[in-house]
């Protein structure tokens, strides 16, 4: 049993070694994405990540917005002062990068790790460095800023579409209209919140793609390796998601 535990730990250290090379690989080799075939692996992968993430992210803000109001509403009753600044501490706060992160997971990082763990059972990346391409550079650096920048805009998104559903509801539920609500909304926002909102997406979209191309990249040359570096993704990035998310509450709740 000892000896399974410490060969967990070693890999676990192992892991986290990683992902920071990667992260580090990343953040120092940024201008790689001026060029042109870089560039165009960044585009495709925002167009995927983003653009194409937008449906789902609307439909789940609308359900969380209605949601957040209707259980505060019945905490509190009509209470629409309230149940605003709930609303608004809830999905500015913790359901918008929360939830776009877990988005990204479920959709991007399965598909990114999955794609490089196809390419690594093909050897691809072995023929990238015969034609004298980095392939960290080609492969790892535009889909980290592509989902990195995708999971600021998939929270931005979510936070208008539920704060717009959760007003609604409240308008819907409680003696006060839309305008009204909007207003107290606006009155109570926090720009200081809202920027601490942007920068947690932005750790949970590193986090995310930094996890998906780490897994991805360094599976066994195998077919059968594929499915389990998507599902290794899958946890370890929900693992680093809110581990982050727990690292940003202290700060905010014990620190600041």
């Amino acid at each position: 049993m000892s000896t399974l535990a410490g060969g967990a730990f070693r890999q676990g250290l192992r892991h986290i070694g990683g992902y920071i090379a990667f992260a580090a690989h990343v953040a120092t080799h940024l201008r790689a994405l001026r060029v042109p075939p870089v560039r165009g692996v960044f585009q495709r992968q925002l167009y995927f990540s983003g653009i194409q993430g937008l449906p789902l992210t609307a439909v789940l803000g609308l359900i969380a917005g209605a949601i957040v109001v209707t259980q505060a509403t019945a905490l509190v009753g009509a209470n629409s002062e309230l149940s605003v600044r709930v609303l608004g501490w809830t999905v500015i706060g913790e359901l918008g990068p929360l939830l776009a992160a877990i988005i990204l997971i479920a959709r991007s990082g399965v598909a990114v790790a999955t794609e490089l763990a196809l390419m690594a059972s093909n050897r691809e990346a072995d023929t990238l460095v015969s034609l004298r391409i980095p392939p960290m550079d080609y492969l790892v650096v535009p889909r980290v800023a592509a989902l990195t920048l995708s999971s600021v805009a998939l929270a931005v998104y979510f936070q208008v579409v539920a704060i717009a559903g959760g007003l609604g509801a409240s308008a819907l539920f409680q003696d006060a209209s839309f305008v009204t609500q909007m207003g107290r909304f606006l009155n109570v926002l926090s720009f200081a919140e809202f920027g601490a909102s942007l920068l947690k997406s932005a750790v949970f979209g590193v986090a995310v793609s930094v996890v998906a191309c780490y897994h991805g990249l360094n599976a066994p040359p195998t077919i059968t390796s594929v499915p389990v570096a998507a599902t290794q993704s899958v946890i370890h990035g929900l693992v680093a998601v809110f581990l982050a998310d727990a690292l940003f509450a202290y700060l905010r709740f014990a620190v600041l």
